[in-house]
């Protein structure tokens, strides 16, 4: 069996174990206990975890919340896009070398979208990654549209996490994402 890293932030961490679920029996699915918050953190963060985790033959990640958020009330994003954008090529390269696979498959999974925040830059950052990804052939699972595609059912209360409906839709898409490569 294949053995699945995911890498992201708490949306990660809320279909992860229903992923995990899904693909019982076909894929060894894990990946660190720790919240990757934004781009950075997991990038620094990945050369202790890698270490202490099977090597993976399939990596999904998200990261990009944390990223565009405006933490401090500084009317700035927490990681400007062209840091987030160099972030992410970065991940790209280190997470294979860190695998010590050149072609190590990546699935990028899109930024979900937030609810009732007076503007966003979701689809900015997601066109970085987009583009980032293509650019490292890497494959994109676009979760922003089918989230997005109900906001009211599949985003929480809180505006940014995902109710049950939303982690179900979006582990469906991360399973079909997953099974392309098993």
């Amino acid at each position: 069996m294949k053995n699945i890293l995911f890498l992201g932030d708490s949306i990660r961490m809320s279909y992860q174990p229903v992923v995990k679920e899904k693909l019982e029996g076909r894929a060894n699915v894990y990946g660190p206990a720790e919240n990757g918050r934004w781009s950075g953190y997991t990038l620094n963060t990945l050369r202790f975890w890698l270490p202490q985790l099977p090597t993976p033959d399939i990596v999904h990640w998200n990261n990009g919340l944390w990223d565009m958020g405006d933490d401090y009330h500084e009317g700035r994003h927490f990681y400007p896009p062209e840091l987030y954008e160099e972030t992410c090529r970065r991940m790209f390269k280190i997470l294979r070398q860190l695998a010590k696979n050149p072609d190590l498959p990546i699935i990028a999974a899109t930024t979900t979208p937030v609810h009732n925040r007076k503007s966003s830059d979701t689809p900015l950052y997601n066109e970085i990654l987009c583009r980032v990804a293509q650019e490292n052939g890497a494959y994109i699972n676009d979760l922003y549209t089918a989230i997005d595609a109900d906001k009211d059912a599949y985003i929480g209360p809180d505006h940014i996490h995902l109710t049950k409906a939303g982690v179900e839709v979006a582990a469906n898409l991360v399973v079909a994402a997953i099974e392309k490569l098993l």
